[in-house]
């Protein structure tokens, strides 16, 4: 099961979600980073949904401009199969080259 919440953009710079911005999303590990370091807060309770499977289009991954931001890197990496291991203290230019280097 999945759960959905309701977010609002802070007034911390995102790209994931502009300032007074609402999304309604799937609660995953990188929303509650982006929750966790102050990027967006909760405004609705979760709501409990049940999986879908998986569709080819939405297991599709983009590779993010080269300036994107670190958290948009950390999450395409992570969405990778197999995933690209890093750390917290892998900077932008860190994550960039890993990927650059995978084999």
């Amino acid at each position: 099961m999945l759960q959905r919440i309701t977010v609002e953009g802070t007034i911390t710079p995102s790209t994931f979600l502009a300032a007074g911005a609402r999304r309604t999303v799937t609660r995953t590990a990188f929303v509650e980073k982006l929750i966790s370091k102050g990027f967006i807060r909760v405004v609705d309770e979760p709501t409990v949904v049940e999986s879908q499977p998986v569709t080819e289009e939405e297991t599709a991954t983009e590779v993010p401009a080269r300036n994107a931001k670190r958290e948009v890197w950390a999450a395409f990496l992570s969405r990778l199969d197999p995933d690209i291991q890093f750390t917290d203290e892998d900077g932008r230019d860190d994550l960039i080259a890993l990927y650059e280097s995978r084999g």
